[in-house]
């Protein structure tokens, strides 16, 4: 007689295999306990429960030992999420930016991220408590739908990104720099710019290891179809090498050619030139996922390769220096490891396979670590030069000097007058992959001075803090001789981020997130401009009437796409210097109309006359860096401000509401 097969009848093995697969995740699994007998027993294994954890919080298991209680400490853990929420929105409620627009808050200080590294220590123990705020801050920014919560994402990704590079990448660098003098460390440098230009995401080695293992495969098959007699074909599996390759001179060279045409002919790797900005073409694992990256992470990822099939392979600059310049790659049989002594000797030694023959001089061996400051300086300098195009083309030629050491001699309100009109989140990333340059580079003081000057532009973020520096300065008797004296004097007059460290310290202690939000309240905002209340922007006067638009709505700018408002004026507050930075000129209606601030879809921030806007016709979500500052989700046909925001503008409510009927009666 035959049996239906259930689930219930799986044995015990087989149904925790299930259970412990990721699509089910820990609600599932309670549900699951209150079906059957059979299910409950199998939904309360340790070892079912140990999956989950290391599934959910992955960092947080790695540095938990040995337990049998998988399922309690779970349980602890999960029930920190709700208090984590609030506490991570406490930031946007402490940093809330000011009336004073032009010059807004440029980033969140380190001392206030540095308060949730220890916040739940007590409840999880063993100074663990960061890992899983790191964790759930990940989850918080990649689990939720795209346009939801967007204010959440925004200060969660802020406090992931400091927590990751203080105690991930901060401590693998440090390892990495103790294997960085070897030539074999080329793929665990990899693996390092990849983790350093994505601070945002987790490269895994294991993960990278995979890929190239499976391309070492496929290359292998190739030599058996060309190279019949090769002495590889009669090794199982890789072969990998560490100082030495297994072949003589001409059995490795057979092997390189072979991956090159296998990785640029057979799989179509390729560098396009118009994605030389793209950070994406120098992480490996991007490059792996999309066969797109740049010309020299693709001659390591050879070398890389060739290693996995018995040959030694070093990658080699020329010595002219130039940050663009080409490398080559330099194989060493067996029968000729000593012959690799001179660096000079590159162009007579016929162990040499060159894939760039142009403009090339006697090169240079890289280690490993010299590998990854080359990349990173090429990556520096690309960045820098698409920030000077766009300031070219702005109209501020001035910017071109101000990356010099020496800027520090320029008046500080030349200088900042320069800078303003830059979006900080720009500038930002160029000082991330500087910081980063300064952990692989030797000859670090350029790289110093840079960071120095970039510390400085991000500090300067407010009338209140230009005013106090200049009349500072004007005090002193001897003007500041050095980019560290200025930095210093900078932090001396800007109190304004001890004042939020503090404020955002009382609000964590009461518990995260007390403080009353509602647009509708008419209590002073708790934390306004320093010396007074945040002022609303109401609808009363004349001018005001004549405001078309309100803060969230989607509208279309002239000729560049769709643009969200976050803040507005009745007639312009900007000087001519600025219309002429946003390419407001020629205006019909002239500087006596509403101006509007607006995130734009190809990641900007502008300020745009409203003769020069209109409604969108098919309102939808875009990606813009800052959205998350000003607004929670898109819920068609507008963003929703978050609380801040709302008390900020609370009459454009129900300018949104109309907007959303009008578009719905069409």
């Amino acid at each position: 007689m035959n049996t239906q097969m259930t689930l219930e009848r799986l044995p015990q093995e087989i149904l925790e295999l299930i259970l412990s697969d990721v699509s089910i995740g820990p609600g599932d699994l309670i549900r699951c306990s209150y079906v059957s007998k059979q299910l409950r027993q199998a939904s309360l294994r340790n070892s079912v429960w140990k999956s989950k954890f290391r599934q959910q919080y992955p960092t947080l298991y790695r540095h938990y030992g040995h337990s049998d209680q998988w399922r309690a400490k779970f349980v602890v853990v999960h029930r920190l999420k709700k208090e984590l929420v609030k506490n991570v929105l406490a930031l946007s409620q402490t940093f809330v930016w000011s009336m004073y627009h032009d010059y807004e808050w440029p980033d969140i200080p380190r001392r206030a991220l540095a308060l949730y590294e220890t916040m739940f220590d007590e409840e999880i123990g063993d100074n663990l408590g960061k890992y899983f705020v790191l964790d759930e801050c990940y989850s918080m920014f990649r689990s939720y739908p795209a346009h939801k919560e967007l204010t959440l994402k925004y200060y969660a990704e802020k406090v992931y990104r400091h927590i990751s590079h203080t105690y991930i990448t901060m401590p693998e660098w440090e390892k990495f720099l103790g294997l960085a003098d070897e030539v074999g460390a080329y793929e665990e440098g990899l693996v390092m710019i990849a983790q350093s230009v994505q601070p945002v995401s987790r490269v895994y080695a294991h993960c990278v290891k995979a890929g190239l293992d499976r391309i070492a495969h496929i290359v292998k098959r190739t030599v058996k179809q060309k190279h019949p007699d090769h002495p590889l074909n009669l090794r199982d599996g890789l072969v990998m090498v560490v100082e030495e390759s297994a072949w003589g001179c001409d059995d490795c060279t057979a092997v390189t050619k072979c991956v090159h045409q296998v990785l640029r002919h057979q799989m179509n790797f390729i560098t396009d030139g118009t994605f030389d900005y793209e950070p994406n073409k120098y992480c490996i694992d991007k490059v792996l996922e999309t066969k797109k990256g740049s010309s020299k992470i693709l001659l390591v990822l050879e070398s890389c390769l060739a290693r996995r099939l018995g040959v030694v392979s070093e990658v080699h600059m020329s010595q002219t220096n130039r940050i663009l310049d080409t490398w080559k790659l330099r194989i060493i049989g067996s029968d000729s490891a000593s012959s690799m002594q001179d660096c000079s000797e590159l162009e007579e030694d016929t162990t040499s396979v060159t894939y760039v023959l142009s403009n090339w001089q006697s090169g240079k061996k890289l280690t490993a670590r010299a590998m990854c400051e080359e990349i990173l300086r090429q990556l520096v300098f690309l960045v820098e030069c698409r920030l000077r195009g766009e300031w070219w083309q702005a109209g501020e030629p001035v910017l071109h000097d101000l990356l010099a050491e020496d800027t520090y001699q320029h008046p500080i309100r030349s200088l900042f007058n320069s800078w303003k009109h830059v979006e900080h989140w720009k500038v930002s990333q160029l000082r991330h992959y500087l910081c980063q340059l300064s952990k692989a580079s030797m000859a670090s003081s350029p790289v110093e001075g840079k960071l120095l000057h970039l510390n400085i532009l991000l500090r300067i973020n407010s009338k209140l803090t230009l005013f106090r520096l200049t009349e500072l300065r004007r005090q002193l008797v001897q003007t500041p001789s050095t980019l560290r004296d200025l930095l210093r004097m900078v932090a001396s007059v800007n109190m304004r981020a001890r004042a939020r460290v503090a404020d955002l310290k009382s609000l964590l202690g009461s518990g995260g997130g007390t403080v009353s939000l509602s647009p509708l309240s008419a209590g002073p905002w708790p934390h306004g401009w320093p010396g007074g209340e945040m002022v609303q922007k109401r609808r009363l006067d004349r001018k005001s009437s004549l405001v078309y638009y309100a803060v969230g709505q989607v509208l279309e700018h002239r000729g560049s796409g769709l643009c969200v408002v976050y803040d507005w004026d009745s007639m312009c507050v900007e000087s001519d210097d600025t219309l002429v930075v946003m390419g407001e000129t020629n205006l019909t209606h002239g500087m006596d109309q509403p101006f509007y601030r607006v995130l734009t879809s190809d990641g900007a921030a502008r300020y745009l006359a409203q003769e020069n806007l209109r409604q969108a016709h098919k309102p939808v979500p875009f990606s813009n860096p800052l959205l998350g500052r000003y607004f929670t989700a898109f819920i068609y046909p507008h963003y929703i401000p978050n609380p801040q925001k709302a008390y900020e503008y609370p009459e454009d409510a129900n300018i949104r509401e109309q907007d959303a009927l009008a578009l719905h009666l069409l």
